[in-house]
């Protein structure tokens, strides 16, 4: 085999590491500098189904700096679902096993390191949502949104930031807002309007009816997980995962109907009731 081809194959991969580790860098850049993510792709010349993996790919890079951090951040999410956000700096600290200085340098405050914290488990919990597959066909698409959006939703972990949170209401009201709306730095598109830029190219193309697409994602988003999130949060045993299944498909087949999905051309009518066979006389 040439030599030169030999090395040139070889090569190639490690040219598309470096391209793809360029184009995180840029979108980081771009979100730091105040951007949400769909805007900085964009800039970056990258999907952000793309961003994700490639980031995921490239954690294993990360240096001494980016590790402490990783360690504070996870001793933190530890330390807060345990004593909740009274928990101070020396004991975050001294669970991640460094200087509290350290902790100060890393985040600045108590509220800026939970408010991290919150970013770090939904962008975890979060990126199976931005890679799903949009080349399906309504029904498979919502259902597998739906699927990853309810575990999400219902996540012990979320449920916990978010109590920890409405307890600190009062004081320190950001932070519900920080819980509320996943979105703690711009590094996670809000979903109803990650969702509404599918509906809305939907809509576009005969699909379904149109309508607001944003309105329609929330309406979409809160018949799935508003009244198991809310029975969760106040402690009341939750839905089987059998009953969450048959949840989701009754809300996908709602919300496919109210919208006149046209599945192969066909028309789903909903304005109008089965029609019940006549009886004779």
């Amino acid at each position: 085999m040439d030599s030169t081809a030999s090395s040139s194959s070889a090569s190639a991969p490690r040219r598309a590491r470096h391209v793809a580790a360029e184009r995180v860098a840029s979108v980081d850049r771009h979100i730091s500098a105040g951007l949400d993510v769909r805007t900085a792709c964009r800039r970056a010349a990258v999907s952000v189904p793309s961003y994700y993996r490639w980031r995921a790919r490239t954690r294993g890079g990360v240096g001494q700096t980016e590790r402490v951090r990783e360690m504070i951040l996870s001793a933190a999410k530890t330390v807060f679902l345990r004593d909740g956000y009274g928990a101070s700096l020396e004991s975050i600290a001294e669970a991640a096993e460094v200087a509290r200085q350290t902790v100060y340098n890393q985040f600045g405050s108590k509220e800026h390191l939970f408010t991290e914290v919150v970013q770090a488990v939904y962008q975890r919990m979060l990126a199976p949502i931005f890679v799903v597959d949009h080349r399906s066909d309504l029904i498979s698409t919502l259902t597998e949104l739906g699927r990853h959006l309810m575990k999400v939703a219902l996540h012990p972990d979320s449920l916990a930031l978010q109590r920890i949170a409405m307890g600190e209401y009062r004081d320190t009201p950001t932070l519900m807002r920080v819980v509320h709306t996943l979105r703690a730095t711009h590094a996670i598109p809000v979903l109803p309007e990650y969702l509404a830029d599918y509906l809305r190219r939907q809509m576009q193309d005969g699909v379904i009816d149109a309508a607001d697409p944003l309105l329609s994602a929330e309406a979409f988003f809160g018949s799935l997980v508003a009244h198991a999130r809310y029975r969760l949060s106040i402690g009341v045993e939750g839905d089987t995962p059998e009953r969450l299944e048959t949840r989701l498909r009754l809300c996908v087949e709602i919300f496919a109907r109210g919208f006149g999905y046209r599945a192969n051309g066909a028309r789903t009518d909903a304005t109008l009731p089965a029609r019940r066979p006549m009886s004779g006389r």
